[in-house]
């Protein structure tokens, strides 16, 4: 083996070792933000509140709400007024006769159908992304629909393809109201001008640090809550609505919506920073096995160099020491 060969090697071990490092620093990084966006999620009360208007007086004190999941209920045996917006909306509408629920946000969904996708600006998730777009592909069942797109690998693939969609702002670093509002407004107008009967959201969320799913979840039309669950009258009483039904049903589904948005773009980014702390890992433990392979493969070729030169050099000291003998012979 060649003493250029061994060169090789030992650059291609050393920039194994630099890649391993860069990839840890990533790794390391992505951890970091996931606790640090787990933390202040739940120090704004995302785990016991349902809506980021936590000090709205219709919601209450988000403080003595509990959390078990996605979806939150308000604590029945403490003091206080507080409920979560699922809640108040159930109470809502246990209070108002059917006939008097009357508003698009409530009708059967239809087709056109809209859907939002949401991925990532960044790479390194491993196939999350791809599996997001396929989901919201299949979501369409043959259909045209409306796609709204978030986030540069989305744009990046519908671009590609040549498919039509509305691009929107990722989520990136921090989770901004403003883009929030923006999609949410977008998805009002849309479906009031009757241009959409029916509105997805297709998103990864975490099922824990380690594992991420695919989570498709209907945000218009409004479901309304199955009843039973015991808060307020168990039928409709008279009641009187200011300004209307219409305007009220119209506020609370813009304030659910608000949150469910809000709820998706805090998944979705947890989803994102745990993929791609697994996926870093992952590649980690590639690139040392590989780097394994380069030493053992270098450390052989060196030996083998080295074994060459000592075999020359003695070799070459012994034909001087013959060729010295020979004159006295």
């Amino acid at each position: 083996m060649s003493k250029s060969l061994v060169s090789r090697f030992k650059s291609e071990l050393r920039t194994t070792t630099d890649l391993m490092e860069l990839v840890d620093v990533l790794k390391r990084v992505a951890l970091s933000q996931f606790h640090t966006l787990d933390s202040t999620r739940q120090r704004l009360g995302w785990r016991r509140s349902e809506t980021p208007t936590a000090g709205n007086a219709l919601i209450g004190d988000p403080s003595l709400l509990v959390s078990d999941g996605p979806t939150t209920l308000a604590r029945r045996d403490v003091k206080g007024p507080a409920l979560s917006l699922s809640v108040v909306l159930e109470q809502f509408f246990r209070l108002i006769p059917p006939e008097r629920c009357r508003h698009p946000f409530l009708s059967r969904p239809a087709p056109p159908l809209g859907v939002v996708i949401v991925t990532s600006d960044e790479g390194f998730l491993g196939g999350l992304n791809s599996a997001v777009i396929q989901r919201a592909l299949a979501a369409r069942e043959g259909q045209p629909a409306e796609l709204m797109v978030l986030g540069g690998r989305g744009k990046n693939y519908f671009t590609d393809i040549e498919q039509p969609f509305t691009q929107f702002p990722g989520i990136g670093e921090h989770i901004v109201s403003e883009r929030v509002e923006a999609l949410r407004d977008h998805i009002v107008a849309q479906f009031l001008r009757r241009k959409l009967a029916r509105v997805l959201v297709v998103y990864p969320r975490p099922l824990s640090f380690t594992q991420q799913e695919v989570h498709a979840v209907q945000l218009l039309p409004y479901e309304r809550p199955p009843r039973g669950s015991g808060v307020g009258p168990a039928e409709p009483t008279e009641t009187i609505l200011e300004p209307s039904a219409h305007s009220i049903i119209e506020y609370l589904i813009k304030l659910w919506l608000s949150r469910q948005l809000h709820e998706v773009f805090w998944q979705s980014r947890l989803a994102e920073l745990g993929a791609r702390a697994m996926h870093l890992e992952a590649s980690f433990l590639e690139l040392a096995q590989h780097k394994k392979k380069q030493t053992l493969q270098y450390f052989r070729g060196l030996h083998e160099v080295t074994d060459t030169s000592i075999r020359e050099t003695y070799a070459g000291v012994v034909a001087r020491r013959r060729e010295a003998a020979e004159p006295h012979r």
